[in-house]
């Protein structure tokens, strides 16, 4: 038996691959990690620079370092990327850059990996690819013969290109709602956010990173979730209709079972803006037509740039999508942490939860992982947060 048989694979060199490798590793074993690009944590550094941490600091270190004081309660992107940095100096992981992953394969109780560099089996494989990789776009018709400028959010960076532009932000998730503030506060002549299902809308507090994950990790019934959900959007924000927002239609985890992703989003700032005529609430886009940009209920528009912050998806399918493991619509494992499906043991899947507040996720994840795979003895939530 190789040794390569024996060791753990992780596919994915990003905070959840990470916090699973420094897991295994204080349970005794040597995880291989795998990740396509050049440097670990890569998606984290195409982030955009102004991007604030969703979660709480002092929930968001992953196993066995603390995320420093220093960084505040809601640390920065830089922060954290400082963080992983001394993270992977401490752990020395072994990980393989610049290989693809082609194929995931069942064979003679075994794990095949099959990627760029080589065939590799294992008795257990961690996916921790990640919930954002692939950028979506809806099917919008006329898109491609659009006469003004459109990105999608993952593109975007700073707000200085949109300085006397009329922008358009379609989506009301976290980053649709940091980009349309920005641009705003930069000086964009107009700023206007499409929204076609409104979401829950939390404001930032330790409180709701704690709710967060006890919906999550506790045994509290969705039914229940999703009326606090409503109620607490209620109580924050008040009736917002007549200056276009009209009250979430459902809770936060019929959202998510709707959509197949986050549904729900940390408010910093947007409420504001729109009470101040700052930012223009319009309904959901259903198609373009050379520069008019069209909406529901028959009207349009014309801006000078659109950014549509319409989401992204894990992108496991090219590679899972033969073992019956994703749920849709979405893409996202149907098993997490130390679950593993019956007709796929030792298959593990870190970093996809919903609703967001995957930082937190990932240690608690981590963990289970680590005894489903070592056998190890339980680690209580004591344990948790003195790793922390």
């Amino acid at each position: 038996m190789s040794e390569s048989s024996e060791r753990p694979i992780i596919i994915g060199a990003g905070p959840g691959g990470l916090a699973v490798a420094w897991t295994l590793k204080e349970a005794g074993l040597n995880p291989l990690l795998i990740d396509r690009e050049k440097i670990a944590c890569s998606s984290w550094h195409g982030y955009y620079p102004s991007l604030r941490m969703n979660s709480w600091r002092r929930l968001s270190s992953l196993p066995g370092m603390r995320l420093a004081s220093e960084f505040g309660p809601w640390p920065m992107r830089n922060d954290f990327l400082t963080y992983m940095k001394k993270y992977v100096e401490v752990l020395n992981p072994d990980i393989r850059y610049e290989t693809e992953v082609h194929q995931v394969d069942r064979e003679a109780g075994r794990w095949v990996v099959r990627t760029s560099g080589g065939d590799l089996p294992a008795r257990n494989v961690v996916v921790a690819t990640g919930l954002h990789r692939k950028p979506f776009v809806p099917d919008w018709p006329g898109l491609e013969g659009f006469e003004g400028e459109f990105l999608h959010a993952r593109s975007y960076t700073l707000p200085d290109p949109y300085v006397g532009k009329d922008v358009l932000v379609v989506g009301c998730g976290p980053t649709g709602i940091d980009i349309a503030v920005a641009a705003a506060n930069a000086g964009a002549s107009r700023v206007r956010m499409s929204i076609r299902n409104m979401p829950v809308l939390f404001k930032l507090s330790p409180t709701t990173s704690l709710l967060c994950q006890a919906i999550k990790h506790g045994p509290l019934p969705h039914a229940l979730v999703n009326r606090v959900s409503l109620l607490m959007h209620k109580m924050q924000w008040g009736d917002l209709s007549s200056y276009g927002l009209a009250a979430p239609k459902e809770g936060t985890m019929a959202g998510v079972a709707r959509s197949g992703h986050s549904y729900g989003a940390i408010d910093r700032g947007l409420i504001p803006a729109v009470r101040d005529g700052t930012i223009e609430v319009v309904p959901g886009v259903t198609g373009f037509d050379q520069k008019d940009v069209l909406l529901e209920g028959g009207t349009s528009i014309k801006p000078d740039v659109v950014i549509a912050s319409t989401g992204q998806r894990p992108d496991m399918e090219r590679f899972l999508g033969h073992l019956d493991i994703l749920a849709q619509p979405g893409g996202r494992p149907v098993v997490h942490g130390g679950q593993t499906a019956p007709h796929a043991p030792g298959l593990y899947f870190q970093g996809y939860r919903l609703p967001p507040g995957q930082l937190p996720d990932m240690a608690v994840d981590a963990r289970a992982i680590a005894r489903a795979i070592a056998g190890t003895r339980r680690f209580s939530l004591a344990d948790v947060l003195r790793s922390r």
